[in-house]
This record gives structure tokens, sequence and C-alpha cells, in this order.
């Protein structure tokens, strides 16, 4: 399932346990009778962790070696117990922690291997209701860049199982995409001045190919996709590429000392409003960064640009 690696990891790291690497339980070593206090150990890692972090490195530390545990442990715990219902539990902890797997030095599973895992919980007669619902909501999250896909799938997953504690999640997406649909009805209205002085108009662009940036100097993620940003910015300018940028910072000196730094010269919104920000609050954006795309006729057809920016940009220009 998809998640935002920088963020996810501390919240992670908040819902599993503390590391018991010393324990290593030999599967040989397990006798059928034991399976209620093999599967004990593993529930206790799944359930919260012990102590805290103290800084990032220490957490992708912590959290590498558990993953590490949690491998082995299931591994034994598959070994002795093939036929334990609680094995699909092992399955879902293994979807959950993959797309952290890469940054911590771990090798991670294919998407085509997770979507497997899921359908194969789903289709066990012996999973559990819960097991089968996180799976199914997995499904759902999978899905996020397929907004009929994951319309379809949301869907479903309500119907069977409406009380899981992450159905708030999935409506407020259905939300979104609601108000993507009718934001790309008809061409995009923004209009601004910008602070440098320039005055900027999306329906004067028309013709040019326009991403908006929606981002802040405080957020992480979002200057971690400067330098592509500004690449792309860099190769495609001359083609007819544009961008404009929706701050949510609330230092304006800062704004402009890190736009200068980093050669975003492209205009930049700002009204010192953080969350409150304006065009924030117009278009319904309740996390950054988030980057759209509008097409030479004004039109937008992107919500999610992060993803192949260069490569949706010269698609658009080829248009």
């Amino acid at each position: 399932m998809k998640i935002l690696p920088a963020i996810l990891l501390a919240s992670i790291l908040t819902t599993l346990p503390a590391l018991f690497a010393e324990e290593k339980a030999a599967a040989s070593a397990v006798k059928p009778s034991d399976a209620d206090t093999a599967w004990a150990e593993i529930a206790d890692m799944l359930a919260g962790p012990k102590v805290r972090p103290k800084s990032q490195e220490e957490a992708k530390k912590i959290f590498k070696e558990h993953i590490m545990a949690m491998d082995e442990k299931g591994a034994a715990f598959l070994k002795a117990f093939p036929n334990d219902p609680r094995r699909w539990r092992l399955a879902i902890s293994e979807a959950e922690t993959n797309s952290v797997r890469g940054m911590i030095g771990l090798t991670p599973k294919s998407e085509d291997d997770i979507k497997k895992k899921l359908a194969d919980v789903l289709a066990a007669p012996d999973a559990d209701k819960e097991t089968k619902a996180t799976a199914s909501f997995g499904q759902v999250m999978m899905a996020a860049s397929n907004e009929a896909e994951y319309k379809k799938l949301a869907e479903a997953h309500m119907a069977t199982y409406p009380a899981f504690p992450g159905n708030a999640q999935i409506k407020e997406q259905l939300k979104e995409q609601a108000a993507d649909a009718e934001m790309k009805s008809k061409p995009l209205e923004i209009k601004f001045t910008a602070t440098n002085g320039n005055e900027v108009e999306l329906s004067k662009m028309r013709g040019k190919v326009v991403l908006v940036d929606f981002w802040a100097t405080w957020c992480g993620p979002c200057m971690a996709e400067v330098p592509n940003v500004v690449k792309s910015y860099q190769k495609l300018h001359d083609k007819g590429f544009e961008i404009v940028g929706i701050s949510f910072d609330q230092d304006k000196t800062k704004l402009e000392k890190v736009t200068k730094d980093k050669d975003m010269t492209w205009p930049q919104y700002f009204d010192g409003k953080g969350w409150k920000n304006d065009f924030g609050q117009k278009f319904g954006i309740n996390s950054i960064p988030r980057m759209w795309l509008v097409n030479k006729k004004g039109m937008l057809v992107d919500t999610n640009a992060r993803e192949g920016l260069e490569a949706k940009v010269e698609k658009l220009l080829a248009e």
C-alpha cells in the first residue's frame, strides 16, 4: 500500500513494539502445542513500541532491526504452524511495512507481490474478519492513483466493512476526488500578485503547461521534491513549461531566501496564513506537497503530478 515514507516512518514506529533482537526462536524448537505462546511474542511486537527513537537515524536503525526480527519470527511461526489462521496477520504486517523497507536498507517486495498477498488474505476461508478488513483497506489504498479503481474498491470495502476505523480516511479521499472531478470540468482559475510583484493569472497562460505547486519551506517532503522540480523546469521551461508556487509559509523572508538559494525562479503566492492559506482553503488542500498540472487549454488534468513529473509535462507539451 502506498505510503509517504518520511512522515509515516515516525508514525509506524509509534505503533510497533521495541525490538527484541536477542530472542531468536528456532522453528525446530517450537512444538505445535506452543502456537499460542509463539504468537503471543509476535503479537506483542505488533502491539506498540516500548521505547521511542531520539532521532531519524535511530528510528531507521530500530525499524530495520524490528522488521528483520519480525521476518525471522514470522518465518519460524509459519514453518512450525503452517495452518494457523493467524498466519494471515503476518501477511498484513508485511504489506503494511513494505513501503519503508527500501529507505531503511531492506529489499521491498514488488507492488504485484503485495497485491497478491492482500488478495490471498481476502480469499482465505480461515482469515478472521478484522484481518480481511485490513487487507481490503490495503487494496483500496494501493489504488489511490487510479480514481475509477479506487472508487470501485472503496465502495465495496465500506459496504462489506462499514465499521472499519480507516473508513473515515477513505470517505475523505472520495470527497477530494469528487472535488477534483468538479475542478477538472472547467478551466482552473488562479490569480494573484506574486512575492516579486508580478501579476499571475492562469487564464493568461493558455498555450503553456503549468504546474501549480502547493508547498512550504518547513515541509520536509516538499523540500525533497525541489531539486526534481527545478531540474524539470530548467529543462522544459523554454518549451512552454511554467510553474506557479502556492506557499503555505508564514515567514516571507525565509520563503524568499529559500527560493533564491534553490533557483526556484517561478512566481510564488504568499499570504502568511500557513494552513489557512487562501488558495489552500479554496481548493481543499489539507496535505502538502500537492502538485497539479494544467494543460495548454487551462484545464486541470492531474492532481497527483509528483510521480514522473518530467514525463507528464513532456507528454502535455506534445499535445
